[in-house]
């Protein structure tokens, strides 16, 4: 397999095959095509896929995400207020005032 200088880094992945799947072998960042032969000698036979990677300002080191993922706290929120709401209806009970309030006899 042979690439071009404009396309490296590139990351390679070898796969094989079994009854109509690929199923993952390996993967390897590769920048230059003694990397390339090696990873082809390696995995002959295989079915090697190869895409470009791009570098962040032009070197090997890879970009960060621009963004951070924010995380929300409703799910805490509804928590704490179902479990103060239980609190609630469990004393409510244990003192009877539900029972008075809602003339039950129980």
């Amino acid at each position: 397999m042979d690439l071009r200088n404009e396309d490296l880094p590139a990351t390679l992945q070898a796969f094989e095959l079994m009854d109509n799947r690929e199923i993952f072998l390996a993967e390897q960042v590769v920048s230059s095509q003694m990397e390339i032969d090696t990873f082809t000698n390696r995995y002959a036979g295989k079915l090697i896929k190869a895409k470009t990677t791009l570098p962040a300002n032009g070197n090997a080191n890879y970009a960060k995400p621009a963004y951070r993922a924010r995380y929300s706290s409703t799910g805490v929120i509804m928590g704490i207020i179902v479990l103060v709401l239980i609190i609630l209806v469990i004393y409510g009970f244990s003192t009877g005032w539900i029972q008075e309030k809602l003339h039950l006899k129980i």
